[in-house]
């Protein structure tokens, strides 16, 4: 948190983006995203952001933008 004068505290954050491909999900080595979602949110990330990747009309991937507050 930083003091900005005037008695008020702002809230420091740090970020995190992540890309997956969307096979991660559908493949044969499957990871759950309520798991890889609740990992992260273990930690104290949370997540602000998804936006769907790729080419040519075509989803392949998402990137996920996550933020905790910096200590």
């Amino acid at each position: 948190m930083v003091n900005q004068g005037y008695g008020e505290i702002m809230t420091s954050w740090e970020y995190k983006v992540m890309k997956t491909e969307i096979s991660i999900w559908s493949g044969k080595e499957k990871t759950d995203p309520e798991q890889f979602l609740s990992d992260l949110g273990r930690d104290g990330w949370e997540l602000v952001s998804v936006v769907p990747t790729g080419s040519g009309g075509t989803t392949n991937s998402l990137q996920f933008f996550f933020k905790r507050k910096r200590f």
